[in-house]
């Protein structure tokens, strides 16, 4: 049985056999607003069982009457409820049953969760752009267990010439290079980092640059150059790999 407050319309489930045959006077957890609830009109209407018949005149009063236990219980119930009225006291709805969640508060949800679940892939599928806007979300992609590894997946880079020059009164080291996109896809390009490197694997300098493209489509080639002045005479190799890092 569905109980609507006459007040604030909020519903309640309800077993209508709590109610009696006469109503019971109830309480909305909600608004706090009391009423008298009455019954379905189709609940079965109790069966008073029979009285028992009359003793015979001629039997002692020290005999025992036998009395029906559903005669016990329908007293009980009587004297219970003639003591809430005389106290006040009413029974909430609250405790006996949950109201019935509304159809408009359970669309609600189902939009909400959509709408996060949309802005959450969107953060999937944007987080190389999203790392390289703002370095520091590559510890919170990590976080969740999205690694920015894949920063400049599909694309491959190539070294096609380094040399040392002589430009004025400097020693220069010139690098030329590409990246390609071996992706079926359009894929921006992220920043190179340049090191080199001693014989023994310690970092002797290193510094980023851009190529001449920041977006390729599928088979695209973009060529870079970058330079170094004074490059140290130790430097026995060279490394080129992407980067989120603007230093």
């Amino acid at each position: 049985m569905i109980v609507t407050c006459p007040s604030c319309s909020t519903r309640y489930k309800m077993d209508p056999t709590r109610f009696g045959s006469a109503g019971r006077r109830v309480r909305c957890a909600k608004c706090t607003h009391v009423w008298t609830q009455m019954p379905p009109d189709d609940l079965p209407k109790p069966v008073r069982p029979p009285e028992p018949p009359p003793l015979p005149a001629d039997v002692p009063d020290d005999v025992p009457r036998v009395v029906s236990p559903a005669l016990v219980q329908a007293a009980r119930d009587e004297t219970r409820r003639a003591l809430l009225e005389e106290r006040g006291l009413r029974e909430e709805l609250g405790p006996l049953a949950e109201p019935e969640p509304a159809r408009g508060l359970r669309a609600g949800w189902l939009v909400l969760v959509m709408v996060v679940t949309t802005l959450a892939i969107s953060g999937v599928l944007a987080r190389d752009a999203v790392v390289r806007a703002w370095p520091p979300a590559e510890r919170l992609y990590a976080l969740v267990g999205i690694d920015a590894a894949r920063l400049g997946e599909g694309l491959t880079i190539k070294v096609v010439e380094h040399r040392r020059d002589v430009e004025g009164s400097k020693a220069v080291l010139i690098i030329k290079g590409e990246v390609t996109n071996n992706s079926d896809g359009v894929r921006d390009v992220p920043r190179l980092k340049a090191s080199l490197r001693s014989h023994g694997g310690d970092n002797l300098s290193s510094w980023t640059f851009a190529t001449a493209q920041a977006r390729l489509l599928p088979g695209e080639t973009a060529p870079f150059v970058t330079r170094i002045e004074n490059p140290s005479t130790d430097a026995s190799a060279l490394n080129i790999d992407f980067t989120i890092s603007g230093r």
